[in-house]
């Protein structure tokens, strides 16, 4: 046997073995892989038979050659005489087909090289689509045993298994995170690539909130069971995430089960995710009530909920306005503003925070500017009653609704509804003048307070 022959043989054992490739996509690869060294030699691809004898591990390569009379030039690697090739087969004819072993000998340096890189493509290749097949159906679970393999660029190489490459992108990593050569690591799947990709295939992350939940599914075998759920998940990786849990058994109490006895479930996670912060609330369909169990540890007061146009998106949203304590702004905007924004997130609209001062003082300006259908000149007692039991009790409600509404209580007909209209623009413009002049002296008063305050100057005690 050639050493050429040797090399090759001993290059398939070798794939065979550490690669765990199946004969039947080895036999391909190397039939291709002789195939392209033929063509770089002679100029035309050689038709190739492998065979190969699990029993006793032998690899046969035969090129099968077409018998004739006459061998045509530059045709010896596809023709063979009837002479010889009766020597490998005794009832050989012509025009049959005859398998002859593959002389190596008769290869260049080239073709060898030819070969070996092509086989090595296909068995990479071979790998990536298994790779793919095993993993496409595994995203969003947790991959276990990555160890780092380097860190480059806040990219996180890391190898699975010791075998399997990928890579945790710099998006995909939490804040404050740090990886050395050798750790371990566990991440979740978030992205297989295709073969055809030339980056590692299999996309990690650490960062994504899928992350908490199976690390919670890990600890807590009561949400495999059903008995509780996760209903919302909002995170910022690395430094807070919010979970609304519910339970499927009156019994059990949701938040409870997410925390574990003594915190031991809730601590365990947070070990993993490096020191997070992770609070766990209970679910409800009352938004404003979520609101309010959202924004902790801050004191929700009240909740105010309004549709109104995104100047930004020009679409509809809904919007939360949360009252909470003066002193409790910061705990309730967190730094940075992630504790509202996280609230947000979980609760599925936006949510604003306003100090308590604030909102009664814009309260009392509202409560100026209303104007009670008391008030209305061409209402009577009993009148202004029966609007009042109908929800008409002020100038804005009068001009916010159907006039048909109105026409069903009863003394109001068409000439009286035309005056309650005109009456009520006409006291909400006189109100609102009056209300912004008194709004207008309050401000240059607090001016004029705040002048007087900074002019003052310390004398000095002797």
């Amino acid at each position: 046997m050639s050493d050429n022959y040797k090399r090759i043989e001993a290059l398939a054992a070798v794939i065979r073995e550490s690669k765990g490739a199946n004969q039947e996509l080895l036999l391909e690869w190397l039939k291709r892989g002789l195939q392209e060294a033929t063509e770089n030699e002679y100029g035309t691809p050689q038709n190739v038979k492998v065979t190969w004898d699990q029993k006793t591990d032998d690899v046969q390569i035969l090129a099968l050659m077409k018998v004739v009379k006459e061998i045509e030039p530059e045709m010896d690697h596809l023709q063979i005489t009837r002479k010889k090739a009766r020597k490998y087969n005794p009832e050989a004819d012509y025009d049959d087909e005859v398998g002859v072993p593959v002389n190596f000998d008769d290869f260049g340096r080239s073709a060898i090289n030819m070969f070996r890189r092509e086989f090595h493509t296909l068995e990479r290749s071979a790998e990536r689509e298994k790779v793919y097949e095993e993993y496409a159906g595994r995203i969003g679970q947790l991959i276990p045993r990555c160890v780092v393999q380097q860190v480059y660029r806040n990219r996180v190489n890391v190898r699975i298994a010791g075998q399997i490459e990928a890579l945790i992108p710099p998006e995909e990593r939490a804040r404050g995170e740090r990886f050395e050569h050798g750790d371990s690591v566990l991440p979740v799947l978030v992205e297989v690539l295709s073969p055809e990709s030339t980056e590692p295939q299999l996309v990690l992350s650490r960062a994504t909130p899928i992350l908490v939940k199976r690390l919670f599914e890990r600890e807590a075998p009561e949400i495999d069971e059903g008995v509780v759920q996760i209903m919302a998940i909002a995170r910022e990786a690395g430094v807070r995430t919010k979970i609304a849990v519910a339970s499927n058994d009156i019994r059990v109490d949701a938040v409870g089960t997410f925390v574990g006895m003594k915190g031991m479930r809730v601590q365990s996670v947070m070990r993993e995710l490096n020191g997070e912060r992770i609070d766990i609330i209970p679910w409800t369909i009352d938004r404003q009530l979520l609101v309010t169990s959202a924004l902790l540890p801050a004191t929700v007061l009240r909740v105010v909920m309004e549709k109104r146009i995104n100047p930004e998106t020009e679409e509809e949203e809904t919007l939360m306005t949360a009252t909470v304590p003066d002193d409790e702004i910061g705990r309730a905007k967190g730094k940075g503003g992630h504790n509202v924004r996280l609230a947000g997130k979980l609760v599925g609209c936006r949510i604003e925070v306003e100090e308590r001062s604030l909102w009664e003082s814009r309260k009392q300006w509202e409560d100026m500017l209303r104007v009670d259908i008391h008030e209305f000149k061409c209402v009577n007692e009993k009148l202004a009653e029966r609007l009042t039991r109908a929800g008409f009790d002020s100038a804005d409600s009068i001009l916010d609704s159907p006039a048909e509404e109105i026409l069903e209580v009863q003394g109001v007909g068409a000439v009286k509804l035309k005056s309650l209209l005109k009456e009520a623009k006409e006291l909400i413009k006189s109100r609102t003048k009056t209300v912004e002049l008194k709004k207008k002296e309050a401000q240059e008063a607090a001016l004029e307070n705040d002048a007087d305050a900074d002019s003052i100057t310390e004398i000095p005690v002797e």
